[in-house]
């Protein structure tokens, strides 16, 4: 900001330092009294001003012409004249100071004497094109500007607000507020900055869901001065910031390791009285815990604590699961003993965080203690609890010991649910029980359990493997039946089983389904479909979908298309090999023919 006596500038918008438009205005010609001559140039200008180099003319009041002036000033008490020259007046002006030009010369004591009678229509009348203003300025700027936000013109609702600002013209709250949250989703941040600023000084209350997404896009993009500096209008102009607004400024400054400034920084919003969010001192401690350590997590709890911000179980939680991911197993006991002595009570999420991470470490013994602990603190395992068993069972191989938890927890009314299903039905079908694990999702759908997409998807590709395509496909059929939709892996699954069974054709055509689908196909299933079609002889068929999988992935290497070529070729299928590497050396992936290769 620069200060010009009673007038203000404002430099804004897309113009180098020392090209951009300065727009000034006296104190006297604006009508609010919370603007002091402040204008914004806030983007991009109209086409006349693009095409004009000397964008605009500022005629301050009278002092003595200097030698090199090219214009006449007027004196006038107390007043700046503003002009947006188009180009025929600047043409004018230019012309009217070359020397020995034949155009005749321009009165431009006329011309200043009209501009200061009524500036505004000079600075309006490129505003919309083709649209003459009305006499009522206020009515046309407000209807201009709630148009261009509506049609989601941002740069002329952007200049709107310049020219209102300008003639002292206060801009819609509503209209600025959708502005700001255009600009932000464009990623013009630093505009929205300045709209919101000329929003806050005009007396607007900018609301906070739209100050929360501008202080997130400054925070993506590392301005974190210029998001607190947001913070600040926000309470200046009577906006309440929420959990989501510190929550977004501590995870940006932990983010640039600047963790000692995010304790401060909350303490401090703590003491001058903004609510103690929970959910904000939650995840300062888990950043802190997890970048840090968990002692120092725990002495900023403690910290916490005597600025009035009580942690509760949710936050104990966090620092347990900080802990545990962390492997530090011991830290996380300790911090459950601090728990306990607080007068808090573990809950099940609590139990289930430490079984997991026991579990993962085939800790089995203290998995032991700790499930006598829950009883003893009456916290009944849950369906959760008992899927972290089940699940962790079915992964180390011991089935047995799964079914035997599925059974305790339908003897304790602990009812399964389809995450329970999943794990043992792809664990059944692993070891190769696949009828079993048929006859039990049968049974779980006429149950009323609604099977889901990974439900099919073990089932199918279990009987793929096995090679019985006939079932595959009827249960394919079913799925989409159901209102399922399949997926990469569901077609997948399938090509290779009709790959398995030397039914080229089928596997052809559901390859193709895929990829006319847009989904990705894996480099194994291209190389099955390939082998297959040659085993067919069709090795048209297979030189094609050698060019889509040239085409579809781009980091093979050499040696593998070429390890293709001699698997075709070890299998007896020469021909079909010849036609194979003919095909890459047309898409430039191998060398000339060479027999050595085929032979090899």
């Amino acid at each position: 900001m620069e200060h010009l006596g009673g007038a203000s500038c404002h430099r804004c918008g897309p113009w180098p330092i020392g090209s951009a438009p300065i727009i000034v205005v006296t104190a006297s010609m604006m009508h609010s009294s919370r603007i002091r001559a402040h204008s914004v140039n806030l983007d991009l200008p109209p086409k006349t001003e693009r095409r004009n180099g000397a964008d605009l003319v500022v005629m301050r009041p009278y002092r003595r012409p200097r030698s090199g002036d090219n214009f006449v000033k007027r004196k006038n008490v107390d007043n700046v004249v503003v002009m947006r020259p188009g180009r025929r007046m600047q043409d004018d002006l230019v012309d009217h100071a070359t020397p020995g030009n034949d155009r005749a010369p321009v009165d431009i004591d006329n011309v200043i004497l009209s501009l200061q009678a009524k500036p505004w229509k000079c600075l309006g009348q490129n505003l919309d094109e083709g649209v003459d203003l009305p006499k009522d300025k206020a009515m046309i700027y407000a209807g201009n500007l709630r148009r261009y936000c509506n049609n989601g013109k941002l740069i002329q609702a952007c200049c709107v607000i310049d020219e209102m600002v300008l003639h002292g013209q206060i801009p819609d709250s509503k209209c600025c507020n959708r502005l700001i949250r255009g600009l932000v989703k464009t990623g013009k941040a630093n505009k929205a900055r300045d709209v919101l600023e000329v929003m806050v000084l005009s007396g607007g209350i900018p609301d906070t869901i739209t100050c929360n997404m501008l202080i997130a896009q400054l925070c993506c993009t590392g301005k974190l001065n210029s998001a607190m500096n947001v913070l600040e209008e926000m309470r200046y102009g009577g906006s309440s910031p929420s959990g989501i607004t510190f929550n977004t400024l501590i995870r940006c400054m932990c983010n640039q390791h600047m963790y000692d400034r995010a304790i401060t920084f909350w303490k401090e919003k703590l003491r001058i009285g903004w609510p103690p969010y929970v959910m904000t001192s939650t995840l300062l401690v888990d950043l802190i815990c997890k970048n840090c350590g968990p002692k120092r997590a725990m002495e900023v709890l403690d910290e916490l604590a005597l600025e009035g911000c009580q942690p509760d179980i949710v936050t104990y939680n966090a620092l347990i699961s900080a802990s545990c991911k962390a492997g530090r197993l011991k830290d996380a006991k300790i911090i459950l003993i601090r728990l306990i002595a607080e007068g808090l009570e573990p809950n099940s999420t609590t139990y289930c965080i430490l079984l997991h991470s026991l579990c993962n470490k085939k800790r089995w013994a203290e998995v032991c203690d700790l499930l006598s602990h829950m009883n003893h603190t009456n916290c009944e395992p849950d369906v959760t609890a008992y899927n972290i068993f089940i699940n962790y069972f079915c992964k180390y191989g011991h089935l047995d010991q799964a079914i035997d938890v599925l059974e305790k927890m339908v003897s304790d009314k602990c009812f399964p649910d389809i995450v329970t299903y999943n794990t043992l039905l792809n664990a059944i079908s692993k070891e190769g029980m696949v009828e079993e694990a048929l006859v039990i999702a049968h049974c779980i759908r006429e149950n009323g359990w609604q099977l889901v997409r990974i439900t099919y998807n073990t089932l199918i590709d279990a009987l793929a493997n096995k090679g019985e395509v006939k079932k595959a496909m009827a249960l394919f059929d079913e799925m989409t039946s159901d209102g399922i939709s399949p997926d990469d892996i569901t077609y997948g699954s399938l090509v290779m089983g009709f790959c398995k069974k030397n039914i080229a054709e089928e596997a052809l055509q559901l390859l193709n389904r895929t990829v006319a689908l847009g989904f990705q196909v894996k480099t194994t299933t291209f190389v099955m479909v390939i082998q297959a079609l040659c085993r067919d002889g069709k090795a048209e068929a297979a030189a094609e979908i050698l060019r889509v999988m040239v085409s579809e992935i781009k980091n093979n290497s050499n040696s593998f298309y070429l390890s293709i070529v001699r698997r075709v070729a070890k299998s007896g299928r020469i021909e079909e090999a010849e036609r194979l590497h003919r095909e890459l050396v047309d898409c430039k992936i191998l060398k000339q023919v060479s027999p050595v290769v085929l032979s090899s």
